[in-house]
């Protein structure tokens, strides 16, 4: 009986022993899982953060280029100019008389 007690213990030991490895690795694991996790978080933030930058500067480009000139308008503003600095030369020369 006693011999049957001990090979019972020694093999309860044994599987003790083999869980306790087991979760040793296990938690390895977990830790390394958990790292990675945090690091990918992180990562998530930053990636976050350049997205919405970008998004802000693609709106800031979009409003430059609705407010971007035509020729046509180009053109108009060049008459609207010149007909302008006529009339003032036009004053300076009536106000010299």
């Amino acid at each position: 009986m006693a011999s049957e007690l001990q090979a019972t213990l020694n093999r309860i030991i044994s599987k003790s022993e083999v869980l306790v490895e087991r979760y040793k690795v296990l938690q390895g694991e977990k830790d390394a899982v958990e790292q990675e996790n945090e690091e990918l978080r992180a990562q998530l933030v930053r990636l976050n953060g350049e997205i919405e930058k970008l998004r802000r500067e693609n709106e800031y480009l979009q409003m430059a280029r609705m407010v971007t000139p035509t020729r046509e308008s180009i053109a108009q503003s060049h008459a609207i100019l010149s007909k302008l600095v006529q009339d003032v030369d036009k004053c300076i020369s009536q106000l010299m008389e």
